[in-house]
């Protein structure tokens, strides 16, 4: 573990880093006790103490890639630490230079299988779904196509083909499963629990279609 050894001024900094990061935490824990112009104030201060802080160091802190990505900013931007997250990243690399490193994306290029059932057909059919760094390449028999990363739209296409019916948050979820396996390093083997688990999902979807009256609607 390295640590960045920090100056009086660098370390009256930390200080007052920590204490407004502590405000703000502890007001999402509570009954929303400051008042919004409260916490823009809180916000603000210490977006201006990190920033400074930032800005002193000999060697600029490591932010994982994923964070400058959803921030949208470059780090030595002012407006980087106006959010509790990066500062808390901030705050951990002080203590450990490498502990915004980022893990090994393991499975970009793994094929993987989506088994799905089918009401038309009375069992279940397998999607196969290869990760990429443009998000999810889709292949069904005759059907295959290029996804982004939430698989859209080519999956939500061949599962509408075939009348399947699914969950209006699943494209959310695929999406959130390529982030994670991208920011956490997943291996092929959580990733496809992962796809197990929301097959299932779809597939309790699919079972679920009303009959009776809706019978041949599909």
């Amino acid at each position: 573990m390295s640590k960045v050894n920090l100056t009086n001024e660098q370390m009256k900094l930390r200080g007052k880093i920590e204490k407004l990061l502590k405000l703000l935490k502890d007001d999402l824990c509570s009954e929303a006790e400051l008042s919004w112009s409260e916490k823009q104030n809180i916000y603000s201060e210490m977006s201006k103490a990190a920033h400074q802080l930032h800005m002193s160091l000999e060697s600029k802190p490591k932010h994982h890639c994923y964070m400058i990505e959803n921030r949208g900013v470059d780090p030595d931007d002012i407006e980087f630490y106006y959010h509790i997250h990066p500062v808390e990243d901030l705050l951990a690399y002080l203590d450990d230079t490498h502990a915004n490193d980022d893990p090994e994306d393991q499975t970009i290029g793994h094929k993987f299988k989506l088994r799905v059932f089918c009401q038309k057909w009375g069992y279940k059919d397998t999607y196969c779904l290869t990760r990429n760094v443009n998000g999810w390449f889709c292949e069904f028999n005759t059907h295959n196509g290029q996804g982004d990363k939430s698989a859209g739209p080519i999956l939500y296409q061949i599962l509408e083909h075939d009348s399947i019916s699914y969950p209006h948050d699943l494209p959310r979820f695929m999406s959130w499963l390529w982030m994670q396996a991208y920011e956490k390093g997943l291996c092929h083997g959580d990733v496809q629990k992962a796809l197990d688990d929301l097959a299932d999902w779809i597939s309790h979807c699919e079972k679920c279609v009303p009959h009776g009256i809706f019978r041949g609607s599909k």
